[in-house]
């Protein structure tokens, strides 16, 4: 009968098999990681995973058991909604006991940096299903799932009106919802070229087919004063319905980044408001949208056209001009936008009320309800009764009527004030010398 000392010496051998076995297994662990058939491999499935027609990582380098890391990742000329995927310095790490549940589990992905650039799809019926998986593969992992994904300084982009728009230098988290996923961004912009940069302090999407879901969109432009924001809700089709209904609140945001460049400095106040979006498709085509927006604290501020009139009449100097009102409803149907309700009132000196109508093609139409007081009509003898020829309150009132273009609005009131000029020459002569010395001064 073998002795103790006999098992006590097979149990040594082979403990010492069982690790040399687990060291080779670890050494041909480390060299297939990161040898050039697994990255092929990797790159591939990326590739497929994704819809990029190539994808590339950098050399990698196993960490821990079931780690890796690698400098860099990429994807390309991607034909579904991602167009391509740049990652920094990414790594990983893998759960093999996912393979039970039949499942390719990545614990979690961790990149400092990257950019991802999204472009507008269309739903493609006719798109050839998936090949079914060979029987013997019955029991493979079907699927990949990924635990948890963080970027530190994520970019998401996409192009709008031909202009580069999206996401800068946000934190990224990405976490599953069943075979769905949900993601949460906080700090950096957002930017498109019909808004001005704004902070971004919290959004929140759950991607789950057919439908996105937004739960908050927060932006801000002032981080010293978050309760100034525009907070966005809605839902958008991600199928065969490509429809879209959001709500967006906005509170105490600057009026003068959202103005046309040459006059954001001249426009002082903070607008408020809502506007509720529905569209049919992706296009401006198919969208309607109404909502109401006031402007508080309102002022002009320098306004060129003020400070010209005040100095070619010698009318009294209101110094910046008070916006008492500043309302007005919005409403957008099939690509054209109105101002319905509009006011304007600075008191004791000016009066503007009417509707503007901007076609799908730019052009403009509209009629306001211009009224002055007496103190700024006096320069010209027949103001009161040629042209503002009705009075309301201080007030005396004429029709104007808008037409042109978004890029050269026009309107009828300069050609009926130029008609009256043309009675009164040494008025007309005066306004020139006033307007030349004003030229001269400035």
């Amino acid at each position: 009968m073998p002795s103790r000392a006999f098992y006590s010496a097979v149990g040594g051998l082979i403990l010492v098999a069982l690790l040399v076995t687990a060291f080779l297994v670890n050494q041909a662990v480390t060299r297939w990681i990161e040898g050039p058939s697994f990255r092929a491999m990797l790159e591939r499935e990326t590739a497929k995973g994704m819809h990029f027609e190539s994808a590339h990582y950098a050399p990698l380098t196993r960490v821990g058991v079931f780690g890796m890391r690698a400098d860099a990742g990429a994807g390309e000329k991607g034909f579904k909604t991602i167009v391509s995927l740049q990652a920094n310095q990414v790594t990983g790490a893998f759960n093999p006991l996912g393979v039970l549940r039949r499942r390719w589990q990545l614990q979690y992905l961790h990149f400092t940096s990257g950019t991802v650039r999204l472009q507008k799809t269309e739903p493609n019926p006719n798109e050839p299903k998936p090949p079914g998986l060979p029987w013997y593969l019955f029991f493979w992992p079907d699927r990949v799932y990924l635990r948890d994904i963080k970027c530190d300084d994520a970019n998401v982009l996409f192009q709008l009106q031909n202009q580069e728009s999206g996401i800068h230098d946000t934190f990224l988290e990405v976490t599953p919802n069943g075979r769905d996923f949900e993601y949460d961004a906080k700090g950096g912009s957002f930017t498109t070229p019909d808004t001005p940069r704004l902070n971004v302090e919290q959004i929140h999407l759950l991607v789950r087919k057919p439908r996105l879901t937004c739960s908050t969109l927060v932006l801000g432009d002032d981080t010293a004063h978050p309760e100034q924001q525009l907070s966005v809700t809605g839902q958008a089709g991600l199928q065969q319905d490509r429809g879209i209904q959001v709500a967006a609140d906005f509170h105490s945001l600057n009026a003068g980044p959202w103005l046309p460049e040459k006059i954001r400095a001249n426009v002082l106040g903070k607008f408020s408001g809502h506007i509720d979006y529905k569209s049919t498709g992706t296009g401006l085509e198919t969208a309607t949208a109404a909502g109401h927006l006031a402007l508080a604290g309102g002022a002009l501020h320098e306004l060129k056209a003020v400070r010209t009139y005040i100095a070619a009449t010698k009318s009294p100097d209101p110094g910046d001009l008070t916006l008492n009102v500043c309302q007005t409803d919005v409403k957008m149907d099939n690509g054209a936008v109105s101002l319905e309700n509009l006011r304007v009132e600075s008191n004791g000196i000016f009066r503007l009320s009417g509707a503007i109508k901007m076609a799908k093609d730019k052009t403009l139409s509209g009629e306001l309800e211009l009224g002055i007081t007496e103190p700024y009509l006096r320069w010209l003898p027949t103001a009161e009764s040629a042209i503002f020829t009705r009075a309301d309150g201080p007030y005396r009132i004429t029709t104007v009527h808008v037409s042109g273009t978004s890029e050269k609005p026009q309107q009828d009131l300069s050609p009926r004030v130029a008609k009256e000029l043309e009675k009164h020459p040494f008025v007309a002569l005066k306004l020139f010398f006033n307007s030349s010395s004003a030229w001269f001064t400035d």
